[in-house]
């Protein structure tokens, strides 16, 4: 079943040069519902409409330099002062070269969309990346929605890869059995970090262990909030060890954010999302904090 979809609690930007193409795409993202639309001409202006108002979605042209397009959205993904780089972030231009697509899919874009486009393009689109967001992944050379295609109902080749679905009764797990798992490992999260101390490099790596054994539970379930959710905690741990710098506080919060998920019911995907995705931002302000102390 298709989740719902409400965009009146989101906030859009529009980044394009021509004023007309932006009225048009702004009016579009209007009448589709969303609750506030902003506008930008270049991409410092959109820049600075980011950091002011933390627009859920982002729509941006190619843009001209200095700040064009491509490294408007590469910041989004990877500056520290982004207040969201998981936002969902469109390309929207007339350019449409398969080179051009796949670029701007390297940055972190996680959708292309050809002028001229209509409302039930936009809104489809629109509705896919709320209702069913990708994993969110970040490492050292990419940050942005997962790059792995969903996979087509529609084709009918060999199945390549390890973690490709095969249809297997047998192989359906019941989704009480799958929440029971997850809130196990939460509960075990918790136990071993409540015995965590500063310096304890053996209880630390206990508490890891824990966390990339939810991590790996979620990818396994293919729950994208849970998968988000585990993975900052994973990176969270993973850079500070069982140094002094890490905060127990956060890490409470984290644990209480993965309970809050697990109880939170998977039509409220976009709910649900939302609490996966603030903690990229507590987890970098943290590591940002421990950076500074060093």
């Amino acid at each position: 079943m298709t989740a719902a979809f409400d965009p009146s609690g989101l906030v859009a930007l529009v980044a394009d040069e021509n004023i007309y193409q932006r009225s048009v795409t702004a009016d579009m993202l209007r009448m589709m519902g969303l609750g506030r639309v902003l506008h930008a001409q270049s991409g410092p202006e959109a820049w600075e409409l980011i950091l002011e108002n933390n627009p859920n979605c982002i729509f941006t042209d190619w843009l001209s330099e200095p700040l064009d397009g491509l490294a408007l959205i590469k910041r989004i993904r990877q500056s520290e002062e982004a207040p969201n780089r998981a936002a969902n972030i469109f390309m929207l231009t007339a350019r449409g070269a398969k080179a051009d697509v796949e670029t701007a899919r390297l940055v972190g874009a996680d959708g292309f969309l050809r002028k001229p486009i209509s409302v039930s393009a936009i809104q489809t689109r629109l509705r896919a990346v709320v209702t069913q967001p990708r994993h969110f992944v970040v490492t050292a050379s990419y940050v942005g929605p997962c790059r792995r295609r969903r996979q087509d109902p529609f084709y009918t080749g060999p199945l390549r890869r390890l973690s490709d679905q095969v249809d297997d009764s047998a192989l359906d797990e019941d989704d009480e059995v799958k929440n029971e798992l997850v809130k196990a490992r939460i509960t075990y999260l918790e136990s071993q970090a409540m015995k965590l101390a500063p310096g304890d490099l053996n209880a630390a790596r206990r508490v890891f262990a824990a966390a990339r054994a939810l991590s790996d539970v979620a990818t396994e379930i293919q729950d994208a909030p849970l998968m988000h959710a585990s993975s900052e905690l994973v990176r969270y741990l993973e850079t500070l060890g069982a140094t002094s710098s890490l905060d127990f506080e956060a890490l409470r919060t984290h644990i209480s954010a993965l309970h809050q998920l697990v109880h939170l019911p998977n039509a409220m995907g976009q709910e649900r999302m939302r609490v996966a995705q603030s903690l990229t931002k507590m987890v970098d302000k943290k590591l940002r904090q421990a950076q500074s102390a060093a």
